[in-house]
């Protein structure tokens, strides 16, 4: 009953008329949730982009020579 409310389509609807009703909300809703992770995205690049990475060649322990088990 709820979904006849949401659609305002009278209780038996004549043809067709129901489906693309359906398709366009379900089209619609893919289409906000890819809106969103775009924006999402977007908004997390521009936040990090002041932040500098630590690069392994870069870090003070990353000079350290690995130790050679198989030498004395």
């Amino acid at each position: 009953m709820t979904q006849l409310i949401l659609f305002d389509v009278p209780p038996d609807p004549a043809g067709m008329g129901i489906v693309p009703a359906v398709v366009l909300l379900v089209l619609g809703f893919i289409l906000l949730l890819a809106a969103g992770l775009v924006v999402f995205l977007w908004y997390r690049k521009r936040s990090l982009r002041g932040v500098e990475m630590i690069r392994h060649d870069m870090s003070p322990t990353g000079r350290a020579q690995p130790s050679k088990p198989n030498q004395p």
